[in-house]
């Protein structure tokens, strides 16, 4: 039997999920782009490209032999890798795809959002499909294996119709937030709807974030009718990823920054005749440990370069999360107010 394909990979930007946090010896291996392509099996990382030569320095002690430059055409011209992670700052992610797309690059794993404009991503999701590339955002929820279980169940009835659903998070509405978006999206759509409009609230209080990426509060109003809030917090103080889901007839929480999840149900009330409550503690506990979503990631990326799967965080799915910041960004500018969501129409101003 013949050997499987080995897929030339590599990476632009070696900041910190790009390379850095690999060596952060409380995270799980692999912890960035770099760590995930280097110890796949069936990728080869052949190159790093950064403009700091002292990054290109730590990757070539962390990967003797990979080939480093500070220019990413010259390294596509060069390489030619069937597979790119994009590890920039948003404000050069729609560059260097579409750079990648034009030196037919196959698949592009990058961070994100796609990029700052709407316009600028829906040209990039448009380019790819014609070119027949896969993209792959990290939106990580969707590379860990114990949602995928949870969001059948809560299809299925786990806690009932959906009443409200709550959410915290810290560290920027882009940077942060976006992953609640795009979660609650994953977990709630096929059956709450979609997002159809949005309103959002400047963080006025002291909180840690990046400085042209500020934390916004806010609400998002599904088509069913049911209603996600959004929260943040500072990470100075501690960090915090959670996802509240309040059903009829029970919660979910997705908690300790995502690694455990919760099932409380409806009992009666040891207080109040004729009252029922939600248990105090979960009668059901799944998770607890980190899980790895880098693996499940390139897993994908490789799959997809074998034909055998699909994206499974599409340009799509980024494109419509990117529509849902803005308008909660436009919101939080223009006094809370509620921003109905139109899909193509979606507001054209940079994050």
């Amino acid at each position: 039997m013949a050997e499987p394909t080995r897929y030339r990979a590599a990476l632009i930007g070696a900041g910190r999920i790009g390379m850095l946090l690999e060596r952060d010896p409380k995270r799980l291996k692999p912890a960035t782009h770099f760590g995930m392509w280097s110890s796949h099996p069936r990728a080869e990382l052949v190159a790093v490209c950064d403009a700091d030569p002292a990054k290109l320095a730590a990757a070539r002690e962390l990967e003797p032999g990979v080939a480093t430059y500070e220019d990413a055409t010259t390294l596509l011209v060069t390489e030619r890798p069937d597979v790119v992670s994009i590890a920039t700052w948003k404000d050069s992610h729609y560059e260097l795809c579409k750079l990648a797309l034009e030196h037919g690059v196959r698949a592009i794993v990058l961070e994100k959002p796609i990029a700052e404009r709407y316009d600028d991503a829906r040209e990039i999701v448009d380019d790819a499909r014609r070119r027949g590339a896969e993209l792959i955002v990290n939106h990580r929820r969707r590379f860990d294996p114990l949602l995928y279980p949870l969001r059948d169940e809560l299809a299925a009835g786990l806690v009932g119709r959906v009443q409200q659903v709550s959410t915290h998070y810290v560290y920027g509405l882009v940077t942060t937030g976006t992953h609640l978006v795009d979660t609650v999206r994953f977990l709630l759509g096929e059956f709450v709807g979609e997002v159809a409009w949005a309103a959002g609230f400047p963080n006025e209080r002291p909180h840690f974030a990046p400085p042209d990426d500020p934390c916004v509060d806010g609400f998002l109003g599904f088509e069913s009718g049911a209603k996600a809030s959004l929260q943040s917090l500072d990470l100075k103080r501690y960090d915090l990823f959670q996802i509240d889901v309040y059903g009829e007839t029970g919660r979910v929480s997705l908690r300790s920054i995502g690694r455990e999840l919760a099932v409380y149900r409806v009992v009666d009330s040891p207080e109040h005749e004729g009252f029922t409550e939600l248990e105090p503690e979960p009668s059901d506990r799944r998770g607890g440990s980190p899980r790895d979503q880098f693996r499940m990631l390139a897993d994908n990326a490789i799959a997809c370069l074998d034909g055998s799967e699909t994206s499974l965080s599409t340009g799509e799915d980024s494109l419509k999360a990117l529509e849902i910041l803005l308008a909660l960004r436009e919101s939080a500018l223009d006094g809370g107010r509620v921003i109905r969501l139109r899909g193509a129409g979606a507001p054209s101003a940079a994050i």
